[in-house]
């Protein structure tokens, strides 16, 4: 008997102070929101497949005379109660408004309540306290927190306590105080240990979420700026042509280029360039509307992602960008000015990725070619 657990890895973007990140986290997220609910469900099942198990396991008593026909009946109707509320939650899709979607704690304390009930049922039934806390304790510790599980072995000590107290009130005189006092033994010992060798999996699990943000980081980020790499952005505006195909969306694009960045990699040094980029990404994520996705497309080009929105909204965020460039304050050796050429491609409906790249590349070289600091535009052939 066990809940089914939330797999510990997260998929979301590694936090960054752009914009950008949280926009692209949550669309990462939503983009398997699906498939992560089927998987809950799928886990679910599991864990109702088990509670089978141990119905089995309990007519198997009942047919050796440890358990009545009707007590079983009544356990077995509160697992089913039990099962239909969870169910209910996960087809209403109402465990998304939880912090663990996967209701993984609801579902251990449930099953965690049924067990003193299944004890106190049959004055035999001792034997089933330390397997089913086990299982339950195993597919805790695969999700809950240090804090949790330390709760949920309160609870099952606390609760097999009254269960003990009242097998001893019920059952007086005809059960074996030598087989209590062992089996409660074994049911302190088992949750001590498994309390032990959870906490110690959590640290690991804490650990391994760890690197596993900081590989994704490595992967999709550029380590200069924190923006996405180029490997990534070529990636979302993939996806988002894609989107826009299926939906019928308007979308554009925006490569940014910062205008004479050799001379100040050369008046000021490389270190300071560095400085420039990191500004510059900064500025680009806080003048961009929502939703823009915006990465380092190299060297100090810049490619903005603007998911649907129309060319003259984008028109707007392109001059918008341009202007608040040119009047921010870059901290180097001395106060300087930097603006950039900005070229703009509105996704015609039908081309491809490299058609609406090359326009965008196309129209930031007639911005240049017309004096720099300019937003210049080129419509599809």
């Amino acid at each position: 008997m066990h809940p089914s657990p939330e797999p510990a890895s997260s998929r979301s973007a590694p936090a960054s102070e752009h914009a950008d990140t949280p926009v692209a986290g949550s669309w990462m997220r939503s983009r398997t929101a699906g498939q992560q609910q089927r998987l809950r469900l799928l886990r679910f099942a599991a864990a109702s497949a088990t509670y089978g198990i141990g119905l089995l396991i309990l007519a198997l008593c009942a047919a050796l005379g440890m358990l009545g026909w009707l007590r079983l009946l009544l356990i077995a109707g509160g697992f089913l109660v039990i099962n239909l509320v969870f169910l209910g939650l996960f087809l209403s899709r109402a465990n998304l408004r939880f912090q663990d979607p996967s209701l993984t704690l609801p579902q251990v304390m449930a099953a965690s309540t049924m067990v003193p009930l299944i004890l106190v049922s049959g004055m035999r039934l001792d034997l089933v306290a330390v397997p089913f806390y086990s299982v339950l304790f195993v597919f805790a510790m695969l999700r809950l927190e240090r804090g949790e599980l330390a709760g949920v072995g309160a609870y099952i000590l606390a609760s097999y306590a009254c269960a003990v107290a009242l097998r001893l009130h019920w059952y007086a005189g005809a059960i074996s105080l030598r087989t209590e006092a062992v089996t409660a033994l074994l049911v302190v010992v088992s949750t001590l240990w498994f309390g032990s060798a959870a906490s110690y999996i959590s640290r690991l699990r804490s650990r391994l979420k760890e690197t596993a943000l900081r590989l994704e980081q490595l992967a999709t980020r550029d380590s200069l700026t924190g923006l996405w790499n180029r490997r990534q952005i070529e990636l979302l505006l993939s996806r988002e042509i894609q989107r826009a195909l299926r939906s019928g969306a308007p979308l554009a694009i925006l490569l940014a280029d910062v205008d004479h960045f050799k001379r100040v990699n050369d008046r000021f040094g490389h270190a300071a360039g560095d400085e420039v980029l990191r500004q510059v990404a900064a500025v680009i994520g806080s003048a961009v509307r929502a939703g823009a996705q915006v990465g380092r497309w190299g060297g100090e080009e810049f490619l903005i992602v603007l998911p649907d929105t129309p060319l003259g909204d984008a028109l707007a965020c392109a001059t918008r960008l341009r202007e608040t460039l040119a009047a921010a304050a870059f901290g180097m050796p001395q106060a300087c000015t930097v603006t950039a050429s900005i070229g703009l491609a509105a996704w015609s409906g039908t081309e491809a990725f490299p058609a609406l790249l090359s326009r965008a590349d196309r129209a930031m070289y007639q911005a240049k070619s017309a004096g720099r600091n300019r937003v210049a535009m080129v419509e599809p052939s």
